[in-house]
């Protein structure tokens, strides 16, 4: 089982991005989640597509909107701290679907 680890980045200055995408959120109904990391950025080496976040500056992500945890990652200044789950989500990253999808909710059920 993945444990949970405290990362603390730099950047040089606000106007550099952390360079990565996060999802998830309380109105997602999802944990958020690293999405994907830019090489070359403040964020990479620290975390990976697919960790699990848990804490953003201290506060807990489990009840967070996507833009509560986007504000907060933004108003970090030029440090960030984020305890993650290394890899939580790495096992579904891949998942798609094979053929056509035959699934479409916009199709009224035929009686």
């Amino acid at each position: 089982m993945a444990t949970a680890t405290t990362v603390n980045m730099q950047r040089q200055s606000i106007n550099q991005p952390w360079g990565m995408k996060i999802c998830g959120g309380r109105d997602f109904r999802m944990q958020l989640q690293v999405k994907k990391v830019d090489a070359n950025s403040p964020a990479a080496g620290f975390v990976n597509n697919g960790d699990a976040i848990i804490a953003i500056g201290g506060t807990s992500a489990e009840s967070l909107t996507h833009m509560q945890a986007h504000q907060l990652i933004k108003s970090a200044g030029n440090h960030l701290q984020l305890t993650v789950l290394q890899g939580h989500f790495k096992d579904i990253q891949g998942l798609k679907p094979k053929g056509p999808v035959k699934f479409s909710p916009w199709r009224s059920k035929q009686q």
